[in-house]
């Protein structure tokens, strides 16, 4: 077992035994001590944090992305945390709003696709539904390590969600959808240009994938967009259906339409709460055919709690 494995083996078998506000907190300072000591995701956060409000001053900027980090550490911790979720806990620290399109579209029988961003803690978010009974099924990608790996199976997976792995995302989630279940995708960062849809995000085209559109229209399973909001010490789940495409012109573009469509939605989350997001992600590096590709940006690392639901074919 690697050093980084063990030390978070041991983590998660400590930090449950902490209240989910201690938690939080012990999370928002390791955030704070990685604001301080890690120069080069501050920088990409910073260099986001510009190039996305340039008309805010620079200590504005400087401050969101701290808090960022700070939330990047809750993630972290409370993802550790999350093995002591009951009922209890779960109406402690997080406020439902819109999920009635989520009983909705189960009810109707063709499933939901709950298309969500690295925003607030989306690992949370994921548990609590399972938690809440709603059968739930997670695109994810495999971290290299295969001791981080199996905890974070074990977490995702302790409250019912099943995780779909990223190499058979496309015919797992088809069938899950066709059995009238959820599947969770996340599509906020960057993916490889033959599997992206280019199409705006904080005022510049940004290579998305097409997975929840194409799903879409193929079950005709609803969209419904999905945001963990930071509030105080605990958070609220945003379900907020999103309308159906036009349904004119070629499939392509409509993939497309709805792909953007999806995006301008976390747009204004983000721009609501920048200090939710993830801004250490190198989300506009691949460029249009045509347009030079963005060098990496001082050779971003992921996230560690973002080795985690995939985004189709995304690239770091």
């Amino acid at each position: 077992m690697s050093v980084a494995g063990w030390i978070t083996e041991r983590a998660a078998t400590l930090v449950p035994r902490l209240s989910f506000p201690a938690a939080s907190s012990l999370g928002r300072g390791l955030g704070a001590v990685a604001w301080a000591l890690d120069a080069r995701h501050r920088h990409v956060a910073e260099s986001n944090l510009a190039r996305v409000f340039p008309e805010i001053p620079a200590s504005r900027r400087r401050d969101i992305g701290r808090r960022a980090f700070e939330q990047a550490g809750r993630n972290v911790v409370e993802t550790l945390w999350s093995s002591a979720l009951d009922d209890g806990a779960l109406a402690e620290i997080a406020n439902f709003e819109g999920c009635e399109h989520v009983d909705a579209a189960l009810e109707a029988g063709r499933g939901a696709l709950l298309t969500t961003a690295h925003f607030g803690n989306w690992e949370l978010m994921g548990l609590a539904l399972a938690q809440r009974g709603v059968p739930l099924n997670v695109i994810a990608r495999p971290v290299a390590d295969p001791a981080l790996e199996g905890l974070l199976l074990r977490l995702r997976t302790r409250t019912g969600a099943r995780v779909i792995p990223k190499a058979d995302a496309v015919r797992a989630a088809l069938k899950a959808l066709r059995d009238g279940e959820s599947v969770g995708i996340l599509i906020d960062q960057n993916t490889v240009r033959e599997q992206a849809a280019f199409v705006p995000f904080c005022g510049r085209l940004a290579a998305t994938t097409r997975l929840t559109a194409q799903l879409h229209l193929r079950t005709g399973a609803p969209i419904i967009m999905s945001f963990c909001v930071p509030s105080g010490d605990g958070y609220r789940f945003v379900f907020e259906p999103l309308r159906p495409g036009s349904g004119a012109g070629t499939n392509e573009e409509q993939v497309e339409e709805l792909t953007a469509a999806a995006t301008a939605q976390i747009e204004r989350w983000v721009r609501r709460h920048p200090e939710a997001w993830l801004w250490i992600h190198d989300r506009w590096r691949t460029r249009p055919l045509g347009e030079e590709e963005m060098a990496p940006q001082s050779g971003v690392a992921p996230h560690p709690a973002s080795g985690s639901p995939a985004n189709g074919a995304s690239r770091r």
